[in-house]
C-alpha cells in the first residue's frame, strides 16, 4: 500500500431522491397518534432490503421532505432541484415524536404535528447552584468547584475532568485525586452523565472543568446527524449566573440546572442507574475467589450496553489510593450493530485500562492503554446473517482470552451480546453459555418473553443467572441507523497520527488522498477480494465494491481460505500453531470436516478490471482461526488502467506496515453493511454550511451598515471594509452548487428520468365516512 495524493473520481453512481411534499396528517390519523401515547413502542423505521434509507426532517423544516438513498447497480445519483430550497435535513432536532422507539407509526412520525407533540415536563437536572464561594475561575476557560455531599451537576458538551479533593461517581466510576486529566463526552444523543458527590461523604469534592476541542464537532458540517450534540449556549453557567461567572463564548461545555432552559435542554435526559442495577454492580465489584466472566444478555434496546459500560468503569475505578492499580479487564464485545469500540459489523476482544466517559462515536477505537486484542469482521450489522460465522468468530475470541500468555488471560471477563433473543439468537446464547462457561449471566429484562428466560436459566447450570430490570430511554433523539452512521463517519474520520488522544477531521472525505493498493502484477498489495453473503458475477464485483464499505482482513496463514493448502503459497509466514494454546474445551470446531469440492479456479479475475476475486461458486468464508480484521475502508474508486483501487481508511500507516514486514497477505471482505450515503453528502453539506455561513455574514454587514445611514455618501464610501467583502464573496463561491460533488449528479425538473419515475402516494382517508371513517 502506497499513500498517493491523486484523487480519482468514481465511476460508480448513487441516486439520492428528495421528495420535496409532506404527507398530510388526518384527522383519523390525528387521534390515532393522540391515543397512541398509551400504547406500547413500535419498531422504528430502519433500511429495507434495497439499502433505501428514508430520514425524516424535524421541526425546523416545514417542508418535512424525505431523504431516500438508494443504491441500484447502475444509476446516476439524482439530487432533486427541492434539495437545493431547503438542504438536506436528517431531522435531528430533539423531537421525541421522530425518535426510535416512540408511541409512533413511521407514517405518523413523517405527518406528527405540533397539536400532538407531548411536552416533556420540566426537571431538575444540576442541584450545585453556582456562587463567589464554590466557584473559581482559574483562566484558560478553566473553572474549580466545590461540590457539597450530595451535590450533582449535569453538563453538555465536551470537557475534561480532574478530581483536586475528595471523591466523586461518574458513570459508575468513582474517581479520586489525581492528576489524571479524564476526557468527558456528553451528547444530547445519550443520556447525560451525572457527576456527583455522595451524600455520604464528609468532605466536599473539588474539581476542574477544562475546555476540550477534538475536532468531533466539526463533523456538525458534514452531517446534520452530529447537529446539536454540544453545549448550543454561550457560557458553561448560564446567563442566570452571569454575575458569578462571566458570559464566555468559546465554553465547549454547559451546566444544566433545569430542563426549561432551552428547547434543547428541554428534551435532555440524565443518565439514572435504577437501584437494582446499584446494587448488582456493587456486587459483582467485590473480590472474587476466582476469576469472573460476567455475560450480559437481553432484548434490543435494553440497556445492555449502558449496563456493560457502568461496570466496566465499576471495576476499572476499584483501585483507591492504598491499593495496588487495577490491571483492566477484558471485553468482549459481541454486538456487531452497536459496537463500543469498533466501526459496525466488527466483533472484537479488547483490553480496557481506560475509563469511559462517553457515547461509542467518541471512541469508534481504543485510545490510551486500551487496546484491541483481535478482531473479526462478520460483513453485516446483525448476526443473523451468517449465525455460524458470528459463532466461530465468537469462539475464536474467547480462546484468545483463555490462552496462555495473553495480555487478558488474568483479568476479568465481560461480554456484552446483541439483542437477538429467539430462535436462532438464543440458540448462540445458550452455546455460548455452555462453551464459555461465565460465572454470572444476566439478563437485562424482567418482563420476559418467559420462555426465552427459561431456556437461558436451564443453561446456566454452573453459573448464577441473575435478571435487571430494562432501561428503556423514551426520548431518544437517533435511531440506531443513525447510530451507526455516526460511529462510522467519526472513524473514517479520525487522525490516525495518534492513538493516545483521539482527534478528528472537519473535511469531506472527498478531498482527503486515498490510498492506492496495486492489485495485480509484481507484489501486489492484496490477494485478491472476496463477497460474504450475496455473490456477484465478477463482471459486477467492481459496481459492487465501488463506493462501499470493505474489511481489510489479514491472513494470518493460508488455512483461513477453505480449500487451500499452506505449501501453495510458497515462503508464506504464518502461525499456525496458535491453536495449540486454545483451551481444547472451547476449541472453535472445524465446519469443513466433510469433503468439498471447489471449483477452479479458486481466485479469477475480473474480465475488464482484472482484479483478483474469491471464486463466488465456492461461496466461502475465511476461518476466523488463521486470520483477523484491522479495520474497514470505503472504496473511492478504481484505476482500471493502472490497475489499482483507492481506499480511503484511517488505519494507521505502520499497521500496514508491520503487516507486510511480516510477510502476511491482506484479502478486502465485502458484505452486507449499511451503505455509506453519508460519505456522498459530505462535501454538499459541507457546502450548505458555507452558504449559511456567507448568508449570515452578509445579514451582520448589512446591520453594521444600518448603523451608519446618517453618514455622508463620501464618509460611507470611505469606510467600507474591503476585507468583508471578501470574505462574503468567497464563502459565497465556496458553496455555490453541487456541481463538483463527487457520486452525485444534479437533475432538475424532469431531466435524466424515465417514464413513471415519479412517486406514487397513496391517500389513506379514501372511503373513509365523517370525520375518522368506521
Amino acid at each position: 500500500m502506497t499513500e498517493e495524493t491523486s484523487v480519482m473520481s468514481s465511476n460508480k453512481r448513487r441516486k439520492i431522491d428528495v421528495s420535496p411534499q409532506k404527507p398530510r396528517l388526518s384527522a383519523f390519523a390525528a387521534r390515532q397518534a393522540l391515543k397512541s401515547k398509551t400504547g406500547s413502542p413500535q419498531s422504528p423505521a430502519r433500511q429495507n432490503e434495497s439499502c433505501t434509507t428514508s430520514i425524516i426532517n424535524g421541526p425546523e423544516d416545514p417542508v418535512g421532505s424525505v431523504l431516500e438513498i438508494a443504491v441500484p447497480t447502475n444509476s446516476p445519483i439524482l439530487l432533486d432541484h427541492a434539495t437545493t430550497q431547503n438542504g438536506i435535513n436528517f431531522g435531528l432536532d430533539t423531537n421525541p415524536s421522530l425518535a426510535e422507539g416512540s408511541p409512533t407509526t413511521s407514517y405518523e412520525s413523517r405527518a406528527g404535528s405540533s397539536d400532538v407533540l407531548l411536552r416533556r415536563p420540566a426537571v431538575s437536572l444540576s442541584s450545585f447552584k453556582p456562587t463567589k464561594g464554590n466557584v473559581k475561575d482559574i483562566g484558560a476557560s478553566s473553572f474549580r468547584l466545590k461540590l457539597a455531599p450530595g451535590e450533582r451537576l449535569v453538563i453538555v458538551g465536551q470537557y475534561e475532568l480532574s478530581v483536586m479533593a475528595g471523591r466523586i461517581t461518574l458513570m459508575g466510576a468513582t474517581l479520586h485525586p489525581s492528576k489524571t486529566a479524564h476526557q468527558v463526552f456528553a451528547a444530547s444523543s445519550h443520556s447525560l452523565p451525572v457527576l456527583r458527590c455522595l451524600s455520604t461523604d464528609v468532605d466536599s469534592a473539588e474539581i476542574v472543568l477544562r475546555n476540550c476541542k477534538t475536532g468531533l464537532e466539526g463533523l456538525e458540517k458534514l452531517s446534520p446527524l452530529f447537529g446539536r450534540l454540544w453545549s448550543s449556549q454561550p457560557g458553561p453557567f448560564g446567563a442566570d449566573y452571569e454575575d458569578v461567572v462571566p458570559m464566555s463564548q468559546n465554553s465547549t461545555f454547559r451546566i444544566l440546572f433545569s430542563s426549561k432552559l432551552d428547547l434543547q435542554s428541554s428534551y435532555l435526559q440524565p443518565l439514572v442507574s435504577p437501584p437494582e442495577w446499584n446494587l448488582l454492580l456493587s456486587k459483582l465489584s467485590e473480590p472474587a475467589d476466582k476469576r469472573r466472566i460476567i455475560m450480559i444478555c437481553g432484548p434490543k434496546s435494553s440497556g445492555k450496553s449502558t449496563f456493560t459500560k457502568l461496570l466496566c468503569n465499576r471495576l476499572l475505578s476499584e483501585a483507591t489510593p492504598n491499593k495496588a492499580p487495577s490491571q483492566g479487564i477484558a471485553l468482549l464485545d459481541l454486538d456487531p450493530g452497536q459496537p463500543e469500540y469498533s466501526p459496525p459489523g466488527q466483533l472484537a476482544l479488547l483490553h480496557v485500562q481506560s475509563l469511559n466517559f462517553g457515547a461509542p462515536f467518541s471512541h469508534p477505537i481504543p485510545c490510551g492503554k486500551s487496546k484491541i486484542i483481535r478482531a473479526h469482521f462478520i460483513a453485516s450489522t446483525s448476526p443473523s446473517s451468517d449465525p455460524g460465522l458470528y459463532m466461530t468468530c465468537a469462539l475464536d475470541l474467547f480462546s484468545h482470552y483463555r490462552a496462555m500468555g495473553s495480555a487478558v488471560c488474568d483479568c476479568p471477563l465481560v461480554i456484552n451480546t446483541p439483542g437477538w433473543v429467539f430462535g436462532t439468537g438464543l440458540e448462540i446464547l445458550v452455546d455460548m453459555i455452555g462453551r464459555g462457561k461465565p460465572t454470572e449471566v444476566i439478563y437485562m429484562s424482567q418482563d420476559g418473553p418467559p420462555e426465552v428466560v427459561a431456556t437461558l436459566r436451564e443453561a446456566t447450570v454452573s453459573a448464577q443467572f441473575l435478571t435487571l430490570p430494562s432501561q428503556v430511554s423514551e426520548y431518544t433523539t437517533r435511531t440506531a441507523a443513525h447510530l451507526r452512521t455516526m460511529q462510522a463517519m467519526s472513524y473514517f474520520h479520525l487522525s490516525s497520527d495518534n492513538t493516545e488522544v483521539l482527534r478528528w477531521g472537519g473535511k469531506p472525505l472527498t478531498s482527503i488522498p486515498p490510498w492506492e493498493v496495486r492489485y495485480s502484477g509484481e507484489d501486489p498489495g492484496i490477494l485478491g477480494v472476496m463477497c460474504y453473503g450475496e455473490q456477484p458475477p465478477p463482471e459486477l464485483l467492481a459496481e459492487t465494491i465501488n463506493g462501499s464499505l470493505v474489511a481489510v482482513i489479514v491472513i494470518d496463514d493460508m488455512s483461513a481460505i477453505p480449500g487451500r493448502d499452506n505449501d501453495q503459497e510458497e515462503g508464506y509466514v504464518g502461525s499456525p500453531t496458535q491453536e495449540e494454546h486454545f483451551d481444547a474445551e472451547i476449541r472453535v470446531l472445524d465446519h469443513s470436516h466433510e469433503p468439498r469440492q471447489f471449483e477452479e479456479p479458486r481466485i479469477l479475475s475480473t474480465p475488464a478490471e482484472q482484479i483478483p476475486y474469491f471464486n463466488p461458486a465456492n461461496s466461502i468464508t475465511l476461518d476466523p482461526r488463521y486470520s483477523h480484521s484491522i479495520g474497514i475502508a470505503l472504496v473511492r474508486g478504481i484505476d482500471v488502467r493502472g490497475r489499482r483501487i483507492q481506499l480511503l481508511t484511517p488505519i494507521a500507516p505502520n499497521v500496514i506496515e508491520k503487516v507486510h514486514e511480516l510477510g502476511k497477505k491482506i484479502v478486502l471482505v465485502s458484505g452486507k453493511l449499511d451503505t455509506p450515503g453519508w460519505a456522498y453528502t459530505e462535501e454538499l453539506n459541507m457546502k450548505i454550511s458555507q452558504d449559511k455561513a456567507a448568508e449570515k455574514l452578509s445579514i451582520r454587514t448589512a446591520e453594521s451598515e444600518e448603523d451608519e445611514l446618517n453618514m455622508d455618501d463620501e464618509d460611507a464610501e470611505d469606510n467600507e471594509d474591503p476585507e468583508t467583502a471578501r470574505e462574503i464573496d468567497r464563502q459565497r463561491n465556496a458553496g455555490d452548487g453541487y456541481q463538483d460533488a463527487p457520486w452525485i449528479e444534479r437533475l432538475d425538473g424532469s431531466k435524466g428520468r424515465g417514464i413513471g419515475s415519479r412517486v406514487w402516494r397513496v391517500r389513506r382517508d379514501l372511503g373513509r365516512v365523517g370525520d375518522g371513517g368506521d
